[in-house]
Parts: C-alpha cells; structure tokens; sequence
C-alpha cells in the first residue's frame, strides 16, 4: 500500500483532492491508521478513482458520480446520461458563442464611433405579470388609440385606485399589416393586487409572458414612427444573430393621454432568443 502523498503522485492526483473525496464519501482509503491517522491506498483502488475522474470530466457534479458509482447502472441509463450532458454542453456552447459575437459587435462600435451603446438596445429579462386587457384586430393607429378609452374606462371599475399599472400593447399580427393590427392593450399588475372580472366584461384577465431575453429600446411620439427606433432592434439583430421569438410589446413610461400620444415615452420591446439554440434537442 502506498502513503496517500506516494499515491497521489502515481494517481496524478493532489492529495488535498483525495482528503477532500474521502471527507464526503466519494473515495476512501483502503486503510486508515486509527493511531495515525495516515491514510493508504493501493493500486487496486485506481480503476475507481479513474472513473470518478472521467465522470467529472464529463461534466457531471460529485452528487450525480456518486449515484453512478453506488448504483452501478447500466451501459443504456449511462448512454442516456450523457445524451443529456452532450445538449447542456451544446446550449452552453451556443450561449457563449453569442455572448462572443455580442462582445465583437460591442468591440467593432467602439472602434467605429466610439460610442458602447450606440444604437440604445439592451437586453434584459422580463418577469410574468397579471395583465387586465382589452384585444382587438383594428383597422389603424387611431382606432387602436381608441382601444386606450375602452380599456380605461371599463378598467377603472375593476381595478383598485391608488395602486401603480403599467400599460402595455402586445402587437401579436406575425406580419406588420397597418390596417389590420391585432393588438392587445392592458394593464400589468403584481400578484398581491386583487381583481376580478365582472360577468359580461369585455375585458380578459390573463398571465402576460415572461420572457428570458427582451430586446428593448426607447421611443418617444406616434407609434407611426416606431420604424425609427425599430430598425435599432434590427441593427441589433442583425450584428449578433439573435432572432425574433414572439410578440413585440409597448410597455408606457407613464399612462398615457390618447390626445396627445405624440408625447408619449414608450418601451419598445421584442422578446429574442440565441440563435441556434431552437437547433438543440429540448
């Protein structure tokens, strides 16, 4: 039997890491010393720590080795094991990847303008809400204004005063047809709010989305200008190969007056996702 320093040097392995593995179970000595307390293995015991090696390797935590081991699965469970660890490898890999191509697109508007956030898109998650709407496929912009009214009107009955809501349009036409919008305004809420739909309400109650990844710049005036600060989002797009992944929002700085919507200050936001990772087996 060997000293755990003369084993660790014919295992190639630290002897703080075979102390560390034999503190929580995963690897044992072949003895300990009861006076000493000297640990020793012997040459036996390397198959083992050779798979607990190759298993860390793979990826997999020391809970999940130690399953392995104690279990002794067979070769199909084990096959399918790393079947799951070859797609977490492969998302993380495309997640990096395009966190690289975010970085050169950062790194090549530094060199052209000199400006970090030159086009004012951010990318950030956007929790679940409850969401109080009102939906309808209009014929133009100034109808969909009109949809404001409605939802103002039958909202201020339902909805407790003095609480804070955010206005939100949900554009969920696939295709951009400016006299056919399918639009949805509604007023997003926390949980703790109480609220309940009277019978025969036109409005509906409903889980608006989170979504992971929101692409998100600021407008401010007409939604008929809103080219003007989409094409950013497109740029965007466009640089680092993210794609669309479902509709895009109008989220209101401050609940806006249908009379003057020229002043108003709005979020426009796109939920994105990595490109290729829709690639992946789920």
């Amino acid at each position: 039997m060997f000293r755990i320093g003369d084993f660790s040097r014919i295992a190639r392995v630290s002897s703080r890491l075979l102390r560390f593995y034999d503190e929580i179970g995963l690897f044992a000595p072949a003895h300990a010393d009861p006076q000493t307390g000297y640990r020793y293995y012997s040459t036996g015991q390397l198959a083992q720590l050779n798979r607990i090696l190759v298993l860390k390797e793979l990826g997999f935590d020391l809970d999940q080795v130690r399953t392995i081991l104690n279990s002794n699965i067979g070769a199909a469970e084990l096959r399918n094991m790393l079947l799951l660890r070859r797609n977490d490898v492969e998302k993380t890999l495309a997640m990096e990847s395009q966190r690289l191509r975010h970085i050169e697109t950062r790194i090549a508007q530094l060199e052209t303008d000199g400006a970090f956030f030159a086009e004012d898109v951010v990318v950030r998650a956007e929790p679940p809400r409850r969401f109080l709407s009102l939906r309808r496929v209009v014929p133009s912009f100034d109808t969909a204004r009109g949809l404001i009214i409605q939802l103002r009107s039958h909202a201020k009955r339902i909805l407790p005063k003095g609480q804070a809501y955010k206005l939100i349009a949900v554009a969920h036409s696939p295709h951009f047809e400016v006299d056919e919008l399918d639009v949805e305004f509604g007023y997003a809420f926390d949980d703790e709010i109480e609220c309940t739909l009277p019978k025969g309400t036109e409005l509906q109650l409903r889980e608006l989305e989170g979504v992971e990844r929101m692409a998100v710049c600021v407008r401010v005036g007409l939604p008929e200008n809103s080219h003007l600060v989409t094409v950013k989002i497109g740029r965007y797009l466009e640089a680092t190969g993210d794609t669309l992944a479902g509709p895009s929002r109008e989220a209101f700085f401050q609940l806006p007056d249908p009379e003057k919507m020229h002043e108003a200050v709005v979020e426009m936001q796109f939920p994105i996702r990595y490109r290729g990772l829709d690639d992946i087996v789920q």
